[in-house]
């Protein structure tokens, strides 16, 4: 029964390595004869290495398809064993599809006394544009687009992939190159033996109309290509593949349909010929006239088996072809060298049926007979073709030509030179910009005084001790006459809730608005707004949680005296019920002591309001730089305003500077998260002092406090009429007898010890996202957008002026349009010259 060929698994490449060596000594190549493919070469190298130099040069795509020979056949019918008895190297074997991308031998004959040599490129004539899995209804061939998913550009893109002098790496790169093929989404350099790929990595696609060419130069090799297709599939082994059944037919089509083309269609003796695609697919295409038939496999047909429908096909009587059929064995052992399998195939066809029974047909039995007889329907194509050829290369020269007149004129003199020239003006000029250092060049002042504004959101939003429920017991908390500052209610009642900051910063709070006049004030003012309208929209971006001014800037103008707390709208407050209630959670069972573990809670809650000032100072640096580079490059080149130049290199500092700018945010994010999760400094002297200053400053607020308190309890009017002296001097008088023990020691201890880190840790922080700021963004466009520049717009490509006069073009569709029509026709002129040189 005829078997049914199905689309492989999803890991249909070989299984394990094949070792690649590349070794230039002549002991490790395998030296069997190649005279059975010699053959081929007679007579033939002129004609045959013109049409490869053709085809090199685009011929093939820009005027027509060019003489060739095609192997096709449905899968496992020995398709690839028979490119291997032809061209005399190994190919990837696996279970399922062995070929799954177009597979390109060239021959050559060189020197004879050269070693064997082999390159292998990887050649894209079609661009993928579906999706990574490759099953969705998009991938489906249609008639608009016969290979669904693969849309051809234009001239072909060749690049090399690997090169050796040893027949034995020939597996290896195959497989590897047809993996960097079905994986059009990935880097080819991703596949370059030697790279650890597993044998069941994942591809993203199952075929590709690609082609990996392989180019093989030794002295006695004949001068001949091949097209080995992947085998056509008769049936999907899963519903969502079935695609890929029209596609491969499709691309089969491209390559048979052709009249240049000869096809080699196998067929393997052991299914029914009745069954075969391949064999339907050539009369469907009206090529029976210039297809050979290669019956395949004739060791594998059973003993006592029926010979008839053989016999038949071989003397014309069914599924006739115009070359008729020729039988060749191959061995499928990919151990055995060409020569032995050569004499294998002749001890096979000395025995019966066929030197009697099938005697008639014994000059088509055997590979070196096949081989001798492409040789010459290969080389009476090329001769009948070139005239044609020739014709229609020159006429299609004359043509481009002929468009290229009607096209405006490009941009004169070396234009790549006055891009590269204007790329170093820019540079020179940011430069100045990023470096600073007058008033010309203001970026690196703003910067400085958003990251010193940082800096005071951050220190001026230390953890405050609220006294709000001190000595709850003597009197409640909403009887506290006490204020915070002198500024009043907005009811005219005194506040209940009592802030403790440091006496140095109620000083520094304090002249700062006794020692600034309004008059001086509003003068500031006015020389903001009377500065230019970019600087002073960038000062005005500059994050303002200065004293005096309220989280989103605004003036707390009708304060008679400066309240620090409102300068700290981020900072956390405590109590002290919850400081006691957050020391009882940690309570290790010892009296009067404070477990680490206290003051670490409380530290992270105190650092947790940070994300807000650092997101405004990452927000304005970014957008300040940002603004300014895009400016200056504006500036720069302002004279091609207009073309895909000047788009093209602020569309390259945007996107370079976001992407430093998001590794800048990203690296801060992770700082801050460090500092959260892990409370730790070695500048043990600095955090004591701090402790001890601030356990000084709350131990004296809570006992003025008590004092306080007392004082109201003896007498409610006692600070009445009195000078703020004289109520100083009253409460400073009150023995501390009178008052008793503090009865929140351990929680003052816990809140000094937290002031004391943060003032370490906020100044670190600060210091640490300022300096990466200036050393990770601000130094890397310094250095580094100009070369990124000259790289991104191809200053150093070999089309570079082509590719510049697109930049430089008004249209710069018509430059595109001339840039290709350029090409093309310098690549036929070559075509020409060696027509020329017949």
């Amino acid at each position: 029964m005829a078997r049914k060929s199905k689309v492989g698994s999803d890991n249909p490449i070989p299984e394990g390595h094949v070792p690649v060596h590349t070794d230039n000594s002549s002991d490790t190549l395998d030296e069997e004869s190649d005279a059975g493919l010699e053959l081929l070469g007679q007579g033939m190298k002129a004609l045959v290495t013109l049409v490869q130099n053709l085809r090199d040069l685009g011929v093939e795509d820009l005027v027509l398809p060019l003489p060739k020979i095609c192997v096709l056949g449905d899968q496992s019918t020995g398709k690839s064993s028979l490119i291997e008895g032809i061209s005399g190297i190994k190919v990837p074997r696996s279970s399922g599809t062995c070929t799954r991308c177009v597979l390109e031998i060239n021959l050559s004959a060189s020197d004879a006394d050269t070693h064997w040599r082999c390159s292998v490129y990887l050649q894209k004539a079609y661009i993928y544009e579906g999706s990574q899995a490759a099953t969705t209804r998009g991938e489906r061939a249609t008639r608009a687009r016969p290979l669904g998913p693969w849309v051809a550009q234009g001239l072909p893109e060749s690049s090399l992939f690997f090169k050796t002098t040893n027949k034995a790496d020939i597996p290896q790169a195959l497989w590897l190159a047809q993996l960097a093929t079905l994986n059009p989404g990935s880097d080819p350099a991703k596949y370059f033996p030697g790279a650890k790929i597993k044998p069941d990595d994942r591809i993203q696609v199952k075929f590709s109309p690609n082609v990996v060419r392989v180019d093989i130069s030794a002295p006695e090799l004949p001068n001949l290509s091949f097209y080995d297709l992947p085998g056509i599939i008769n049936q999907a082994e899963v519903p969502e593949e079935e695609y890929l059944c029209k596609l491969v037919v499709n691309l089969a089509k491209t390559y048979a349909g052709n009249d240049s083309c000869i096809n080699l269609l196998a067929l393997p003796m052991t299914d029914d010929a009745a069954n075969s695609t391949a064999s339907k697919l050539v009369q469907e295409l009206n090529a029976q006239h210039r297809t050979i038939g290669v019956l395949t496999k004739p060791d594998r047909v059973q003993s006592g088996e029926s010979m008839t429908q053989w016999v038949d096909i071989l003397d014309g009587k069914k599924f006739r072809l115009g070359h008729g059929y020729y039988v060749v064995k191959n061995n499928s052992n990919p151990e055995v060298s060409n020569t032995v399998a050569r004499e294998e195939e002749d001890q096979f066809f000395d025995s019966e049926p066929w030197v009697r029974t099938l005697g008639s047909h014994f000059d088509r039995f055997g590979t070196f007979k096949l081989q001798s007889m492409l040789s010459k329907l290969l080389k009476a194509q090329i001769r009948t073709s070139l005239p044609t050829i020739t014709e229609r290369v020159r006429s299609k020269t004359q043509e481009i030509i002929a468009r290229l007149k009607d096209l405006p004129e490009p941009p004169e003199g070396n234009l790549s030179l006055k891009i590269y020239e204007k790329i170093l003006q820019f540079e020179a000029d940011l430069r100045c910009h990023l470096d600073g250092g007058s008033e010309v060049y203001p970026f690196q002042k703003e910067v400085h005084a958003a990251a010193v504004q940082f800096r005071n959101t951050i220190a001026f939003s230390y953890p405050r001790l609220s006294l709000a429920d001190l000595f709850a017991t003597i009197r409640p908390s909403s009887q506290l006459p006490y204020r915070s500052s002198a500024t009043p209610t907005p009811s005219g009642n005194r506040r209940s809730e009592i802030i403790i900051d440091s006496d140095e910063e109620e000083r520094t709070a304090q002249k700062f608005t006794q020692t600034t006049s309004p008059s001086k004030r509003k003068q500031a003012a006015l020389n903001v707004a009377q500065s230019t309208p970019s600087k002073r929209s960038r000062l005005e971006k500059i994050p303002q949680f200065l004293p005096g001014q309220d989280a989103n800037g605004s003036s707390n103008s009708d304060s008679s005296s400066m309240n620090v707390d409102r300068t700290a709208p981020f900072a956390r407050r405590f109590t002290l019920s919850e400081i006691r209630s957050i020391l009882e959670d940690a309570h290790i069972g010892l009296p009067n002591q404070v477990d680490p573990r206290a003051t670490k809670r409380m530290i992270t809650y105190s650092l947790s309001h940070w994300d807000e000032p650092l997101e405004a100072f990452l927000n304005f640096t970014s957008h300040s730089c940002r603004t300014m580079i895009l400016e200056r490059a504006s500036s720069v080149f302002s004279l091609w305003q207009g073309t895909r130049c000047f788009d093209l290199t602020l569309e390259i500092c945007y996107s370079f500077f976001d992407e430093r700018m998001e590794k800048q945010m990203s690296s801060a994010r992770r700082i801050l998260a460090i500092e959260r999760q892990a409370a730790l400094t070695l500048h043990e002297d600095a955090m004591r002092t701090a402790s001890e200053r601030a356990l000084v400053t709350l131990g004296h607020a809570c006992r003025n406090e008590h004092a306080k308190a007392l004082l109201m309890k003896q007498d409610p009017e006692w600070d009445k009429n009195l000078s703020d002296r004289a109520r100083n001097d009253k409460i400073s008088k009150v023995d501390d007898a009178q008052l008793g023990p503090n009865p929140f020691t351990n929680e003052l201890r816990a809140m000094a010890d937290v002031r004391g880190y943060y003032e370490c840790a906020f100044s670190r922080f600060v210091d640490v996202i300022y300096q990466g700021i200036q050393a990770e963004l601000i130094s890397v466009c310094r250095n580094d957008l100009g070369p990124a520049l000259k790289e991104r717009l191809g200053l150093a490509d070999k089309d570079a002026e082509q590719r510049c006069a697109v930049l430089l073009a008004v249209d710069p569709e018509n430059a595109r349009v001339r840039a290709e029509l350029e090409r093309q026709k310098e690549n036929l002129e070559k075509a020409v010259l060696l027509f020329d040189l017949q």
